[in-house]
């Protein structure tokens, strides 16, 4: 009867290794989770990062040319793979003074990241002679 009684003390039982191993479970999930979300914003940032050099470029390459050029409608960025981008010009109206002495021009980027289309917007607003 002793030896019974001694042999029942010894080891796990199985329910508490289960809620062991689920335990476990839980904070491995919650770990996995959270270096999914980092890597995810990483690479978000990294994303708009490249945005803002691209429309940064090409906004200085346009003020070097003097603020002239045509309107660009979706050239794909050099050096950028799945980067386009588009440049518009136009005069700035004031909504009580009506038209202003002064042009807008704006650089809008657009890529493409987990199905979604992000885009970042630059513009330069200077008067006209």
């Amino acid at each position: 009867m002793k030896n019974l009684i001694k042999s029942k003390n010894k080891g796990f039982t199985l329910i508490e290794i289960l809620i062991a191993v689920a335990i476990l479970s839980l904070i491995l999930i919650s770990i996995f989770s959270g270096v999914a979300a980092s890597i995810n914003s990483i690479s978000q940032s990294k994303n708009l990062t490249k945005a803002m050099l691209i429309a940064k470029t090409e906004m200085n390459s346009f003020i070097v040319k003097n603020m002239r050029g045509s309107d660009i409608n979706n050239k794909k960025a050099e050096n950028y793979e799945n980067f386009i981008f588009s440049r518009k010009t136009e005069k700035v109206e004031h909504p009580l003074f009506g038209p202003l002495n002064a042009k807008k021009t704006e650089i809008i980027v657009r890529w493409k990241q987990k199905k979604r289309i992000h885009k970042y917007s630059l513009f330069y607003v200077y008067p006209t002679r």
